[in-house]
């Protein structure tokens, strides 16, 4: 073969490799222009999809909170709880309700959840709404949660020096009496130290002379504390006029409670109860309700977590219940004596570091010690930011959270 006829050949197979390699290179930039726009469709797609579930769970979480705003029972009902909790809120302090919320009509193809977490012991008042939607046959699923303020218990009045004793009459002491009443110090040592606080108030004195007034002797008179028995010095706060002595007027209750009513301290301690809350979990119960008027021989509460004893009047209706010498109790003792000195007398109890409140005086007292001290009331102490509404249900600003739990 002649050498021109060679060469004309090696010209043509590479003319044919590079219109292969050309047609080839078209084929795998059009495969991959189409790939790219797949991508970008499937992205769209997905982003449509976690847009919906978005979507239908925040309608979740507005129709939840709508349903617990409509009707009391309906708010009765999540307080109840009874569902398991989700991850990270396990242990008797949460209480969790699945809230049954109807679907949008507008997504009917959403699969939703929603869930009411509540912190029986720290913030009994906020519930933490919990909403997650998933859209049938697609891989989307969104999670919202935001938390409400209910009105589950009342603010508490703030009091900058609590008295170690707040009655609502007089006191008297028993023959070889066993006392002590200490107020807040100084240095925070009970018992030792400049008083910076009241030892005793009492919301009624006996007007003697009946002038419509209350002076200083009157006023030591009633409160007729031995200088054995108050221990520190603190000072006897009491009215400056007379009132009437009827109808009993709980005001004793009310200047520590403040609005906090009989029924939200009992649901409180009921649900703490039913959660399985008792003195030795942890955290440990801080609210009791008690309606039995057997004495009370339980050492309860701590600094970090005071307790609330709360003996109602029911408890009280013969006697109000003795608290055995050997409990000690961390917060406050609050015993609803109707007003009634005679409830209350030759009453003896064991220590109560924080605050003993009494709905009457305490005739013929016989034994016990009361040590004032700054945190005894933090076991019903919530937070409660100002322009707060304590009464309705409304939303927790910046609580708002579209993340996965």
């Amino acid at each position: 073969m002649r050498t021109g006829s060679i060469q004309e050949l090696h010209k043509g197979a590479i003319t044919l490799l590079v219109a292969i390699g050309l047609v080839i290179l078209a084929s795998l930039t059009s495969f991959y222009g189409a790939r790219s726009v797949l991508v970008d469709q499937l992205a769209s797609l997905n982003h449509a999809h976690a847009a919906q579930a978005r979507m239908a769970a925040e309608a979740v979480l507005a129709r939840a909170q709508v349903a617990l705003t409509s009707t009391a029972s309906g708010l009765a009902a999540v307080l109840m709880g009874g569902a398991d909790c989700p991850a990270g809120h396990s242990g008797p302090q949460w209480q969790c309700t699945q809230l049954n919320v109807p679907q949008h009509p507008a997504m009917p193809q959403a699969q939703t959840i929603a869930m009411a977490v509540r912190d029986l012991v720290l913030s009994p008042h906020v519930l933490m709404l919990q909403t997650s939607a998933r859209i049938s046959g697609q891989n989307s699923t969104a999670y919202v949660r935001e938390s409400v303020f209910i009105p589950a218990v009342s603010p508490a009045p703030e009091v900058s020096a609590p008295a170690a004793l707040v009655v609502n009459g007089c006191i008297t002491e028993a023959a070889g009496a066993r006392l002590r009443v200490c107020p807040l110090v100084a240095n925070g040592t009970a018992c030792a130290g400049s008083a910076i606080g009241p030892a005793v108030q009492t919301h009624f004195v006996t007007d003697t002379d009946r002038n419509g007034s209350l002076s200083a002797d009157e006023k030591n008179a009633c409160l007729a504390l031995t200088p054995s028995s108050l221990i520190g010095a603190g000072s006897l706060l009491g009215p400056t006029t007379a009132l009437p002595t009827g109808p009993c007027n709980r005001a004793a209750w009310r200047s520590v409670l403040g609005e906090i009513t009989d029924a939200q301290l009992q649901a409180w301690s009921d649900a703490q109860e039913r959660n399985g809350l008792t003195a030795h979990t942890t955290p440990a119960r801080t609210v009791y309700w008690i309606d039995s008027p057997s004495e009370w021989q339980l050492s309860v509460g701590s600094t970090d977590l005071p307790v609330l004893l709360a003996f109602s009047a029911k408890a009280c209706a013969q006697g109000c219940p003795r608290i055995h010498a050997s409990a000690r109790v961390i917060g406050s003792v609050l015993l609803d004596s109707g007003c009634n000195d005679e409830k209350m007398r030759g009453w003896q109890a064991g220590t109560i570091e924080g605050q003993l409140v009494v709905e009457s005086g305490l005739p013929e007292w016989q034994q016990g010690t009361v040590l004032a001290r700054p945190e005894g009331r933090n076991a019903y102490i919530l937070n409660w930011p100002a322009g707060i509404d304590a009464t309705r249900l409304q939303r927790v600003n910046g609580s708002w959270s579209g993340d996965p739990p």
